[in-house]
């Protein structure tokens, strides 16, 4: 399956609004390996291999007629995040909504929270007498994809209102141009696909985005389930803009870190194929070191997370997305989580499940 994700999608519309209630929501994602072989710069030399997992951490999106004339934004929480013994609260999320109104011809609020709303109306035209509500477990800034989730959700919901329907390799195309184009996100083209299409997926990277997408082979039956019962996501609560820190990602260090990258995404792919949990843990090791020649300073928080967690038995430790913050993903076996807790002290641990279904509607 081949779905470049980006071109010219962003031409102007004519403003419309919305005919009925409609919700949508997406999942957001882990990868294993090859995070950072997806970006334009990068994968344009020889292309780029990212193998990863959404997760069954959602952004929901509801859009529904408003008084017309007028547009609603709102960003609300979804309730705290599943907490293992020994976390502490998630003191970095918003208890309360955003909300922002303004009248229709009012140019779009340049507000960081609220750009990508915006952005998504201007793609779809469905920017007048309409009401946006964005509800998330997360903040900002988790390295989990959520911009991305967000926008295929709004994208998907958006269209849905106005009576269309579209397809995941137009929604995840759409997505990327939002954040490359309208947002100017240094962005990769990853997390729309996972946003997307959902389940665990190989994907492929040129110049132009994604240039494939292939559903994972799983060898054993086994694997994918212990796997994701080792696997931990320990929120650091520092939340920055994933496109802020890539733009502080030496050039030349991020081709020279791509072959490693790819090749670490293919002893994944591997380890799926042949349902080898060692192989997939190995890859993902080799990725994770990987990450940090990309950058040393992104990945800081993991290699000091890693130094105050040796002796405990974490197989697996590594950045989620483009580092700086956000969460960390870790691998150890479940009989050693206990401990592995007890040392993180007070802090938001998920333990996601893999392979969630990609973009869809929700009970309006």
């Amino acid at each position: 399956m081949s779905t470049p994700c980006a071109g010219s999608l962003l031409a102007p519309r004519a403003l419309r609004t919305p005919l009925w209630r409609a919700a949508a929501s997406a999942p957001m994602r882990v990868s294993f390996a090859g995070g950072g072989s997806d970006l334009p710069g990068v994968a344009r030399q020889d292309g780029g291999r990212v193998v990863g997992a959404a997760i069954d951490l959602r952004i929901r999106v509801v859009v529904e007629p408003f008084d017309r004339g007028w547009v609603r934004m709102e960003l609300a929480p979804r309730g705290r995040g599943r907490e293992q013994p020994g976390g502490g609260s998630e003191a970095a999320e918003a208890s309360v909504p955003r909300v922002l109104t303004r009248r229709r011809g009012d140019p779009p609020r340049d507000e960081l929270a609220f750009r990508l709303i915006e952005a998504t109306l201007a793609a779809t035209g469905v920017g007048d007498g309409v009401a946006l509500r964005v509800e998330a477990e997360t903040s900002p800034g988790a390295g989990l994809g959520g911009s991305a989730s967000a926008a295929v959700a709004a994208l998907f919901a958006l269209r849905a209102s106005v009576g269309e329907a579209a397809s995941p390799e137009e929604l995840s195309r759409e997505a990327v141009a939002i954040e490359r184009e309208r947002l100017g996100n240094a962005c990769g083209a990853q997390d729309q696909v996972f946003a997307a299409f959902g389940g665990l997926l190989d994907l492929a990277f040129d110049a132009r985005g994604c240039s494939g997408v292939r559903p994972l082979a799983i060898g054993s039956p086994g694997l994918v389930p212990a796997l994701s019962a080792g696997l931990l996501l320990v929120d650091t609560a520092v939340r920055r803009v994933s496109g802020e820190v890539l733009d502080r990602v030496d050039a030349g260090a991020a081709c020279e870190a791509k072959g490693e990258l790819v090749a670490a995404a293919g002893d994944v792919a591997r380890g799926f194929e042949i349902g080898s949990l060692a192989l997939v843990l190995s890859g993902m090791r080799r990725g994770a070191a990987a990450k940090v020649r990309l950058s040393e300073a992104a990945s800081a928080i993991a290699v000091s997370m890693k130094q105050r967690l040796d002796g405990i038995g974490v197989e697996v430790l590594r950045m989620c997305g483009a580092g700086g913050g956000g969460h960390i993903l870790v691998w150890a076996p479940p009989e050693r989580h206990a401990r592995l807790l007890d040392a993180l002290g007070p802090c938001v641990v998920r333990r996601p499940s893999l392979g969630a279904p990609g973009v869809r509607l929700e009970p309006a």
